[in-house]
């Protein structure tokens, strides 16, 4: 597995818990790939659903700005109890610090988007 590869799995499963830890966070989101990844996993016998298992509602990507930039998308559903914008704040919070404990050198960078893709 090369580097980039790693550093983005690690992201995406880092940041993924960070985010679910959010008092008003009641799930992340699955996107379409997500659950195409899940469906062929579990088509193949393959235990858990891999990224959809584990890190779902989490995209990460390289931006064109060089391997050490990232992009995190999150997606969640938050709680009717909690104001969305508290929550958007506390998850960008906890992603952008799991993040810095993931990517050690100091030039990494990251952008972070969170969308409240609906309430329960």
């Amino acid at each position: 597995m090369n580097t980039q590869r790693k550093i983005q799995d690690e992201l995406a499963l880092a940041t993924a818990d960070a985010a679910r830890r959010i008092a008003g966070v009641a799930f992340l989101r699955p996107g379409i790939v997500d659950r195409l990844r899940a469906s062929a996993a579990s088509r193949a016998g393959r235990p858990g659903g891999g990224t959809a298992a584990g890190n779902s509602g989490v995209r990460v990507r390289p931006l064109d700005g060089g391997p050490e930039v990232w992009h995190i998308d999150i997606q969640l559903v938050a709680r009717a109890s909690h104001r969305a914008l508290d929550v958007t704040r506390a998850v960008r919070a906890a992603v952008g610090a799991a993040a810095e404990d993931v990517l050690s050198e100091p030039g990494d960078r990251v952008r972070i988007t969170v969308t409240v893709v609906g309430i329960v």
